[in-house]
């Protein structure tokens, strides 16, 4: 079994194969008390202890409360009633945290054998700043009257909020009894089912003294623990279809539903290609404006952005996106976080295989074409030697999984799927493969040569499969040893029309546009060839920026300025920023403060800090002083990593 690098836990030794949890959320005290129950089972025999990942978790304590051999029979010394354990925490690592021993009593360990069953009970109470959790005060809320907490606990964050082995290879089920003040609504990435009427005697706590609601999940499929989430708020559902609906703020819920409400057309597209849907329902939370990312593919219940409200569903592959993970990273999992690609550049693939087939292979090809101007553009920010561009990053010496993550696994991990579909003759031949995949892998993790050997195996009589260079594409840094060749025509209007700006200011100086220049040249034109026009202009214009003055003239032609969609603005202000456009500064700010996507955030500061000039520079300081402390902890932590601010980790 392959080290992980990221996890202090001996999950290679005695595993945790489900966890069930007691909550208690005090949102007045930014804490969340809980007890686990933890089944586990020896993969060794005589264990000594059971190590589990903590950061900046109280442990109250530790208890042996069964033992059994595998066949079900009592072990000897099985304890009557719970033992208390003894357990220490190793001093913290600065970015892993603190490793919980538990040492097992000395005569149940000589004792246990491999396939021997262990279940241990642990008291916690989390941080009020865990890295984990964002609390958020009402104010910060759409209805304003009632405090809102989520969870964000990729890549290596679940141990701020549980007793955990928080590795991808440390799959487990689970089940949670969450109490929370009432009116709010509790929900986890997990189904819903009946809830008692209270937290169990583990807890050892008084009624709070304040009305509470309970509510009880199960997660049946195993899931790597940065999976577990958690959310509570004012919380109100619409259906989308049988299996599926979009919960969010009351105030919120209708836009979710109008957006979302194809989201049974992908999963559906998602089944077909990929295989049986194994979890149930698909949920989408539509969550408050910090939320981190685009989409977190938590099982059963998808986080999303506020961002992705454009009004027309122009936004919506995120979800083609999430529903992917369903199969690719949720069901097969990479072992460790460097190998981040088998499920992110899975994802990305099977997410434009969805497209396709809803919209067409032009679409699949127009979104690969732009995959690609996004892998040049992130290798060219990174650099070509960069380390991180690998698509198998080395993670030894406690690297810290958020500073890997960028494009790269996304897209370098789609282009050399690509190349493999091609190599092998085609989407003919290789989309039977990846269901062949996901079957023969489902409820598994694995590593990059794992994946090589299962593919040379399924191609074995395929001359071109064994010519792969495999080595370079795992291991070497920059872009990919060949070039792909996608189809452009539903992009071509896009490329054409900026290489007609890029030219008519190829030095910077200043023009009047491109002759002829008008509203009618993206006339008809999707939110996709827009964004396309913009990113490829950003390419011609990585070095040189255009000047101000023609991005204020492309800006009042094409109407960005009163576009709702968020892509199409942060593309725009990545070439408005070099240029020093003083009226673009203040739609920068806007953004910077009305939300938390780290897509857009750390881009955007980074451009202010480093193009911006003077006032840019002060602009990015100056905001992020202002409204720093609304983001998610994560969030804020890589963006001042970004500006160069202590109390940010080294940033990718």
């Amino acid at each position: 079994m392959e080290k992980d690098h990221s996890s202090l836990s001996n999950f290679h030794e005695v595993r945790v194969t489900h966890s069930a949890y007691e909550l208690d959320v005090n949102l007045g005290s930014k804490v969340v008390e809980g007890y686990a129950q933890l089944d586990a089972v020896a993969e060794v025999d005589a264990p000594h202890e059971v190590v589990l990942d903590t950061r900046g978790l109280e442990v109250r304590r530790v208890e042996l409360l069964a033992a059994a051999s595998a066949h079900g029979k009592a072990a000897e010394g099985q304890p009557q009633p719970p033992q208390a354990l003894q357990w220490r925490l190793a001093d913290p690592h600065a970015v892993l945290g603190s490793a919980l021993h538990v040492s097992l009593p000395a005569g149940l360990a000589s004792g246990l054998r491999k396939g021997d069953r262990l279940r241990l009970g642990v008291r916690w109470a989390t941080s009020p700043d865990s890295s984990a959790i964002q609390w958020l005060a009402p104010e910060q809320t759409a209805g304003g009257q009632h405090p809102y907490l989520f969870t964000q606990c990729q890549a290596i964050h679940a141990r701020s909020l549980v007793p955990c082995q928080d590795s991808p290879g440390a799959k487990m089920s689970y089940s949670a009894v969450v109490r929370v003040p009432t009116p709010l609504t509790a929900l986890m990435s997990a189904v819903p089912e009946a809830a008692p009427a209270g937290l169990s005697a583990h807890m050892d706590d008084v009624q709070p003294p304040y009305p509470t609601a309970v509510f009880a999940f199960t997660q049946k499929v195993p899931i790597a623990p940065y999976l577990v989430a958690l959310a509570v708020g004012d919380l109100a559902a619409r259906d989308l279809g049988a299996r599926t609906r979009v919960w969010s703020e009351p105030a919120m819920v209708e836009a979710g539903a109008h957006e979302f409400a194809e989201t049974a057309k992908f999963l559906e597209a998602g089944e077909a290609i990929a295989g049986e849907y194994v979890w149930g329902r698909y949920d989408l939370l539509l969550l408050p404006p910090s939320f981190p990312y685009g989409g977190m593919e938590n099982p059963c219940l998808t986080f999303v952005t506020p961002t992705l409200l454009a009004g027309d569903r122009s936004l919506t592959n995120v979800v083609a996106h999430e529903i992917a993970h369903s199969w690719t990273g949720n069901l097969v999992t990479n072992a460790s976080w460097a190998h981040f690609w088998l499920n992110e550049g899975f994802t990305v693939f099977l997410e434009r295989k969805i497209v396709g087939r809803l919209q067409g292979e032009p679409a699949f090809q127009f979104h690969a074409a732009q995959g690609a101007v996004a892998l040049a553009a992130e290798v060219e920010r990174l650099g070509a030697a960069h380390p991180y561009t690998c698509l198998v990053p080395d993670m030894a010496g406690g690297v810290d999984p958020d500073d890997t993550f960028s494009r790269i696994p996304y897209e370098k991990g789609f282009y050399f799927l690509y190349y493999l579909q091609e190599l092998v003759g085609g989407a003919a031949k290789f989309d039977p493969f990846l269901k062949d995949y996901i079957a023969a892998h489902q409820h598994q993790t694995l590593t990059s040569n794992q994946f090589k050997a299962y593919f040379l195996d399924y191609f074995k009589d395929v001359p071109a499969a064994q010519g792969v260079d495999w080595q370079t594409w795992f291991y070497a840094p920059g872009m990919p040893p060949v070039t792909n060749s996608y189809d452009t025509t539903l992009a071509q209007q896009a490329y054409d029309l900026a290489l007609k700006w890029h030219t008519c200011d190829v030095m910077g100086i200043g023009s009047d546009g491109p002759a002829g220049a008008s509203a009618a040249d993206v006339a008809g034109w999707s939110s996709e060839q827009l964004v396309a026009f913009l990113d490829k202009l950003g390419q011609y214009r990585a070095v040189q920026p255009m000047h101000a003055r023609v991005t204020q003239l492309l800006a009042a032609l094409y109407g960005i300025y009163d576009s709702k969609n968020a892509e199409i603005r942060f593309a725009f202000f990545k070439l408005a920023i070099p240029a020093r456009d003083p009226q673009a500064l203040p739609h920068v700010a806007d953004m910077l403060r009305t939300q938390g996507r780290m897509k857009f955030l750390r881009p955007l500061y980074r451009a202010l800090f480093t193009r911006g000039g003077p006032e840019g520079k002060h602009l990015a300081l100056d905001t992020f002083a202002a409204v720093g402390s609304t983001y998610h902890p994560i969030a804020k932590k890589m963006v001042a990593a970004d500006l160069g601010l202590s109390g940010g980790s080294s940033s990718a």
